[in-house]
C-alpha cells in the first residue's frame, strides 16, 4: 500500500459543528491506498466520476450522521492477498451531543463494481440528500471504460507551464 488513510472529512464524533460540511469529490483516482476515499462524519459528500482501485480495507466509509451520495464512480477490487472487496462501510458512532450510536447513510447510483467489488449497502433508516438541490449545473459521465482511462490519464499532478511574467 502506498498510503494508509487518504481523506477524512469531519474530525471526530465530538465536533458536532461539522454537520454543516458540504463536499463534492469528482474525477479523482484513488489507487492502491488502504482506506478513506473518503471517510465522513457528519456533513454531506457527493462523489461522482471517481476511480477507486485496490483498496486495503474499504473504499468509502459513513460515520456518525454522514450522508454520502455515490454516483457514476468506478470501484475496482484488487490487491491482496487477500483481495479486499468491501466498497462501502458503515461506522456507528455517538455524536457528542446525542445518546444514540448511529452510522451514516450511503446511496449508490450508476456506480460500476469491478473485479469482485461488493457495494455492501445496507438499508439505512436515514436518507441522503439530493445533489441536484445543491448544483445549478454539473456534468456527470456514466461509469465506463472510457471514464476509467481518462481519470487515470488526467487525475493528479500535471506539469502545467507557468504564464509569462508580466513584471
Amino acid at each position: 500500500m502506498r498510503h494508509d488513510k487518504t481523506m477524512l472529512i469531519g474530525a471526530d464524533p465530538t465536533h458536532v459543528g461539522d454537520r454543516c460540511i458540504r463536499v463534492t469529490i469528482h474525477h479523482c483516482f484513488f489507487d492502491d491506498t488502504r482506506q478513506r476515499h473518503p471517510r465522513l462524519r457528519f456533513g454531506k459528500v457527493h462523489l461522482y466520476n471517481n476511480y477507486t482501485r485496490s483498496w486495503g480495507i474499504y473504499a468509502v466509509c459513513a460515520g456518525v450522521e454522514a450522508q454520502i451520495v455515490s454516483q457514476c464512480n468506478i470501484y475496482e477490487a484488487g490487491g491482496g492477498p487477500p483481495k479486499k472487496t468491501t466498497v462501502f462501510k458503515y461506522m456507528p458512532e455517538k455524536a457528542g451531543d446525542q445518546e444514540d450510536v448511529v452510522a451514516g447513510s450511503i446511496s449508490s447510483e450508476g456506480d460500476a463494481f469491478l473485479n469482485g467489488a461488493l457495494p455492501c449497502l445496507i438499508d439505512n433508516p436515514g436518507s441522503v440528500f439530493r445533489p441536484e438541490d445543491y448544483y445549478q449545473q454539473r456534468t456527470m459521465e456514466p461509469a465506463s471504460p472510457a471514464l476509467k482511462d481518462i481519470i487515470q490519464l488526467c487525475a493528479g499532478w500535471q506539469s502545467v507551464p507557468r504564464p509569462p511574467d508580466d513584471r
